[in-house]
């Protein structure tokens, strides 16, 4: 039997089960139907793309907000503002055409003379048109940001509610009412934020019914002469994990279509944040800010509110993608294994092959997740600048280790160490960096090794001193961290497969960086976080590869 046609084989095998993985883990999830199709307020910002609320020149095109608004009235009939100005003053009017209302916002930070203008634009927005304005919301979470004393606060109150007849609440997250209860008496109900998500300590999202209900008895029971209306509450589509609470599109349906009834039950009212993703968010709150739209960044419904919900509406594309680049992979490592007839070890030739076309469809669905992770992470050049670059080494990674395990044990050579690696960049003119000898090409492995190791060194130190709103990159470094892990375990030219600690400094201190960040990680983030656990496996696979080298075989070392 010929050795490529078992690879072909294998090959077919392993793409027909991959498919079948992606179909797996896409099936679609019956999720209770929201009644009509329509959630009863939706917290509505205009900003696109590059556009944010920080640009205070900026202003959003009335178009632009009535082509919102005629979005949202297929979900809603109310949507919240959180400020009057930068154009949102177009909104009450649009609503008025459409038949929805509004929550109008006043936006109050520390500024006293920005809470000024904020508040007459706000005023002005509802006698212009008042039968849009159902309530007026003074400020947003400002006690939580300690930008106003209690004291200050009720004083604005005071002073909206002189100056209009309709309702007037102030939004904060749960606790911070329940350490103002007297704010209450200057309100005419009380608009609290729930979001299971962002508790300090996080609840999953099978536990976040429960968790809403408990805090919304808890709410009732502190302010028994107030009606309360759920300000904010909601659950991200992407972004880091944080302790048993996982982002998904899925997660995020089964939170709507189980709340809706839940407020009902509770005899609630509520507002859903948000309307739509907003990119701008990604800078202060990371990947997981940006995506808490019911509707994605590009004005598409994320998911249905009637019928099932699948987590990766495009996951043929990709599936397909990833099959075709594991294909392109064993075309470039086949072309160094010479065609023969097995006649004997039928059973290691199958072996060998199965392995090597799997790690090719891992590789190949890495890739496609790391393309479809880079449009949701990156929020200006710099970052897709670092993205794409990132993205190419692990690339080229899977074709170079692709190619060198194909090759016989005794052409492969170690790659250079890192201070070597260093003193040749300091004068890359004097290298012949694309030379065939054993000296250019270990130092482009070290060099491919090296961007890897200190990328994921960056990565981890970050992670483990400032984690909040940073990813677990996980797609991006499992193809640099598992293949040289391998690689580290496979024999080279004129060594054995057993490992030994390497004893460079540099290759040393990295794998510190790079194994002690994994460990506080882990550790830090604790027992429920499987995707920082993960992550940290992943830390100490690629310390492991940094730090340990294979031992020169008894005939090399004499």
């Amino acid at each position: 039997m010929s050795s490529r046609l078992i690879g072909l084989v294998a090959f077919v095998v392993t793409a027909a089960i991959a498919w079948g993985f992606w179909s797996w883990a896409n099936a679609p999830v019956e999720l209770p139907d929201v009644p009509n199709a329509h959630v009863a307020c939706t917290s509505y910002a205009p900003f696109r793309g590059r556009q944010t609320p920080h640009n205070e020149s900026f202003v959003a095109p009335p178009e632009q907000i009535a082509e919102d608004m005629a979005i949202l009235k297929s979900v809603t009939d109310c949507v919240r503002l959180y400020s009057a100005r930068q154009g949102l003053e177009e909104v009450s009017v649009q609503a008025a055409q459409l038949g929805m209302s509004v929550l109008q916002g006043i936006w109050i930070g520390a500024n006293p003379q920005n809470n000024q203008m904020e508040i007459d634009a706000a005023l002005d927005v509802v006698a212009r048109n008042p039968q849009a304005v159902k309530a007026v919301i003074v400020g947003n979470e400002v006690l939580l940001r300690r930008e106003q004393s209690p004291e200050n606060l009720r004083k604005l109150i005071r002073e909206v509610k002189s100056r209009t007849d309709k309702p007037v609440t102030y939004a904060d997250v749960w606790e911070f009412w329940m350490k103002n209860r007297d704010l209450a008496d200057e309100v005419d109900f009380v608009t609290v934020h729930i979001l299971p998500y962002w508790e300090d300590e996080p609840v999953s999202i099978d536990d976040a019914m429960a968790h809403l209900s408990r805090i919304i008895d808890e709410v009732k029971a502190a302010f028994p002469n107030k009606p309360i209306m759920i300000g904010e509450t909601g659950w991200p589509s992407e972004g880091r994990t944080r302790g048993p609470a996982v982002p998904s599109l899925v997660n995020q349906a089964s939170f709507v279509r189980d709340f809706i009834p839940l407020a009902r039950k509770l005899g609630v009212d509520y507002n859903l944040i948000e309307a739509f993703d907003q990119p701008w968010k990604r800078v202060q709150e990371g990947t997981v800010g940006g995506h808490w739209g019911l509707v994605d960044e590009y004005r598409e419904q994320k998911f249905p509110l009637t019928g099932p919900v699948v987590e990766m509406p495009n996951w043929h594309w990709l599936a397909a993608g990833g099959i075709l680049v594991a294909g392109l992979l064993m075309i470039a490592a086949g072309r160094r294994i010479p065609d023969h007839e097995i006649d004997e070890h039928l059973g290691r030739e199958i072996a060998g092959w199965v392995s090597a076309v799997t790690a090719a469809q891992l590789a190949g669905a890495t890739l496609l997740l790391s393309i479809d992770h880079l449009s949701l992470v990156n929020r200006g050049p710099v970052e897709w600048a670092i993205g794409i670059g990132l993205w190419l080494v692990s690339a080229v990674t899977a074709v170079v280790l692709a190619r060198r395990w194909a090759g016989p044990a005794e052409a492969r050579i170690q790659p250079a160490p890192v201070i070597e690696v260093l003193r040749a960049l300091r004068r890359p003119l004097g290298i012949d960096w694309l030379g065939a000898g054993d000296g250019p090409r270990g130092l482009r492995l070290g060099l491919l090794k090296g961007l890897a190791a200190v990328a994921v060194a960056i990565a981890m130190i970050g992670l483990a001193l400032d984690p909040r709103y940073r990813d677990f990159p996980i797609v991006t470094f499992l193809i640099p961290a598992i293949g040289w892990a391998v690689d580290a375990l496979m024999p080279v030219a004129g060594r054995a497969r057993t490992p030994r600690l390497r004893l460079k400094i540099e290759e040393a201190l990295l794998a510190l960086m790079i194994g002690g960040g994994a460990l506080a990680i882990a550790i830090g983030e604790g027992p429920e976080n499987g995707e920082a656990h993960l992550w940290a496996l992943i830390g100490l696979v690629f310390a492991a590869a940094v730090a340990v080298a294979p031992r020169r075989s008894q005939s090399d070392s004499v």
